[in-house]
């Protein structure tokens, strides 16, 4: 048995508008339901997997229930500007959750944000010793 290409899958309100927000990201689309309006679409960055999908259609495709409100997941991003990444994250249409600041004592600098629907994102930067 073998398992491979991890994913999280986040429910959204617009697949094209969360897949837009997410390339800023350097978050690069692998597959999309469709052409036109489509119900999920995938991007990777890193090796990481990132499934963008409406809520409705996996409900009634696959019996799920899925959560649309409230911070249901977070999205850690490692940046080497953590400054720069929330400044580029709120003129991509993030919203504001807190800004950059130290963590663990300094060791890190961290911002938080929340993409169009809602789900936070961690920035993150090591700060050399």
């Amino acid at each position: 048995m073998e398992f491979y290409d991890p994913q999280v899958i986040l429910f959204v309100a617009d697949c094209e508008r969360a897949a837009a927000f997410y390339a800023n990201f350097s978050f690069a689309e692998t597959f999309r339901s469709g052409p036109t309006a489509p119900v999920k679409i995938e991007m990777t960055l890193g090796g990481f997997g990132l499934g963008l999908a409406l809520p409705d259609p996996a409900a009634s495709s696959h019996g799920l229930t899925p959560v649309t409100a409230g911070h249901r997941a977070c999205v850690t991003i490692w940046t080497d500007d953590v400054d720069g990444a929330y400044a580029l994250a709120l003129a991509a249409g993030a919203a504001d959750h807190e800004g950059p600041h130290p963590f663990l004592d300094g060791q890190l600098r961290v911002a938080f944000v929340e993409d169009p629907d809602g789900h936070p994102i961690q920035l993150v930067q090591r700060v050399a010793a």
